[in-house]
């Protein structure tokens, strides 16, 4: 998980007037609604704030800046590579305080390691990360998943749903490109990683959403899941 082929300054030049922390992570107009979305489908699908949650592609705290502070003490984590890109999130969107009242914790890997921390998680959540590596990194980040899952623990990920493309096993990481693939191969990655998968209808406006685990047992129901299919939001 890089994203040094696509520079801060690249992103700025090509969003002028909008804060390069967020213009980096998406479309800016998008920042809080994106963010907003991602918390509210953890917390209906049983998020609570003495849960353990990684932020995997945490970013500039598009999601932290509301689950941090919900959160209790201690109970959140993130991995992202640009270290600079947390540190604005904490001087623009959230400041210093909260940081010392929390305590989240973050790494800067970009191995997909998530068990740095030596915690099991409740929730790990993946926003737009899957969507730019090919299937052997996303395989990868799955069994990295799937080591670090707390008992009746749930993954979300989300990715472009599409043909597969040719040459995509050689892909690592595509940013700002995205990389499609079939729904069949998500379900059969997740199995290769020993999580079961299925598809949640929580809506994005360009992506699609799947709920792993470790098994069937611990997954949402269909009639769970179905009450996600919910109207989107205005995304701009």
């Amino acid at each position: 998980m890089r994203r040094d082929q696509f520079s801060i300054d690249d992103m700025t030049r090509a969003m002028p007037g909008h804060a390069p922390h967020r213009a980096y992570v998406g479309q800016p107009q998008r920042y809080d609604v994106m963010g907003a979305s991602q918390f509210a489908l953890l917390f209906l699908l049983g998020l609570r704030e003495t849960h353990r949650l990684l932020d995997f592609g945490c970013g500039s705290l598009r999601l932290g800046r509301l689950a941090i502070p919900y959160l209790a003490a201690d109970r959140y984590f993130g991995v992202d590579p640009e270290a600079d890109l947390i540190e604005a999130g904490f001087a623009h969107e959230m400041g210093d305080d909260i940081r010392a009242l929390k305590r989240p914790r973050f790494d800067h890997n970009a191995e997909y390691r998530v068990d740095v921390f030596g915690e099991r998680f409740d929730f790990i959540i993946a926003q737009s990360v899957f969507s730019h590596t090919g299937p052997n990194a996303t395989r990868r980040g799955l069994k990295a998943f799937a080591e670090s899952l707390a008992p009746g623990g749930l993954v979300l990920v989300n990715l472009l749903l599409g043909d597969p493309a040719p040459g995509a096993d050689a892909v690592e990481w595509a940013y700002p490109a995205c990389v499609p693939y079939h729904p069949d191969q998500v379900i059969a990655l997740a199995a290769e990683a020993g999580l079961a998968a299925r598809a949640c209808p929580w809506p994005h406006p360009g992506l699609n959403w799947f709920v792993m685990a470790s098994s069937e047992a611990d997954l949402p129901s269909s009639l769970s899941l179905g009450a996600l299919r919910v109207a989107p939001p205005s995304w701009d």
